[in-house]
């Protein structure tokens, strides 16, 4: 069986082949074809299928003039050892799944935002396998290289009023982003991110609503 492979199209969706399971945050799945068009415009009736709407009206040209493609790293010991915690923010779509999952070490409000002395070593791990994006990796001990943590097997999920979240799947686009992950990603659907096709928070800050005209 050929594997699932998404290729994104010039001012244009998403092509998924061979789709894996898609389906929806509240977990019901979404019934789809061989080929799978995803709508990356934010404006589609259909969503989270295309359904022309994008003409004359998107561009699939990212800016990347006007983001900062740079990595944080914020480190502490976590039960005897050394642990740092790397934080591409252009990658992060905010779905907020570390400050649900380890409050007492992902502190938005705070600064440093990320403490990970005041957590424990499952708590983060658990984090960095919940984050969809990759924009969080983490390196313990003697580890030189922050790892991510990808668990599950393919699919693309669709966020309310958020991107697309994606495991295992091929991409065929130049990956963006200070230690990006091939094996997860999240992918724009409001068509407002400056680093196409990827998400980069902006739905979040713009409100962008699945139910938007």
């Amino acid at each position: 069986m050929t594997n699932p492979k998404i290729t994104p199209r010039d001012d244009g969706p998403l092509m998924v082949s061979n789709p894996p399971i898609l389906r929806h945050r509240s977990g019901a799945e979404i019934e789809t074809k061989d080929v799978a068009a995803l709508c990356r415009c934010g404006l589609s009736s259909n969503k989270p299928f295309c359904d022309g709407s994008h003409r004359d009206t998107f561009t699939s040209a990212p800016d990347h003039t006007k983001i900062r493609n740079a990595e944080l790293t914020y480190s502490g010991e976590v039960e005897g050892q050394d642990v740092t915690i790397a934080y591409t923010p252009v990658l992060c779509s905010h779905a907020g799944e570390c400050s649900k999952r380890a409050a007492s070490v992902f502190k938005p409000k705070e600064k440093p935002w990320v403490q990970p002395e005041n957590g424990s070593l499952a708590e983060i791990l658990e984090v960095m396998a919940a984050c969809p994006s990759g924009a969080l990796r983490v390196s313990v001990a003697a580890r030189t290289d922050p790892q991510h943590l990808t668990r599950g097997e393919a699919e693309i999920e669709v966020e309310p009023h958020g991107p697309y979240w994606v495991k295992n799947v091929e991409l065929e686009a130049e990956f963006n982003g200070v230690g990006a992950s091939r094996a997860k990603y999240v992918l724009c659907r409001c068509g407002l991110s400056k680093n196409k096709p990827f998400c980069d928070g902006t739905h979040y800050d713009a409100g962008w609503r699945d139910d938007a005209e």
